[in-house]
């Protein structure tokens, strides 16, 4: 199965009703993501969590002056995903969701 390295947590934010939400975001420029993704989460000590992942741009007043998508973790706590952590998309490959670059 396809997978690759999506990010490192930078930092994590509890949203009472929607989940753990990861930091960074990824640019809409840049990526593409279905709503809806698997996601293995590596911790520092080496532990793993498979998880389902919600990706999605936020709405926002006043709109953000880069569109991002951010990833929810909507069964994970802070705890589980500790700063540090890898985020690893699971079935896609890099290319399918990675937007080429501007010539």
């Amino acid at each position: 199965m396809p997978e690759f390295l999506l990010c490192r947590v930078e930092d994590t934010f509890l949203v009472s009703g929607r989940g753990l939400i990861v930091a960074p975001g990824f640019p809409a420029s840049a990526y593409r993501f279905d709503a809806n993704q698997q996601v293995r989460v590596v911790r520092p000590d080496g532990e793993n969590l498979e998880c389902s992942a919600v990706f999605q741009i936020p709405f926002q007043a006043p709109p953000a002056k880069v569109l991002s998508f951010f990833c929810t973790l909507p069964a994970a706590t802070k705890q589980s995903v500790p700063i540090g952590s890898e985020i690893w998309l699971l079935g896609r490959n890099e290319s399918d969701v990675k937007l080429a670059a501007d010539a």
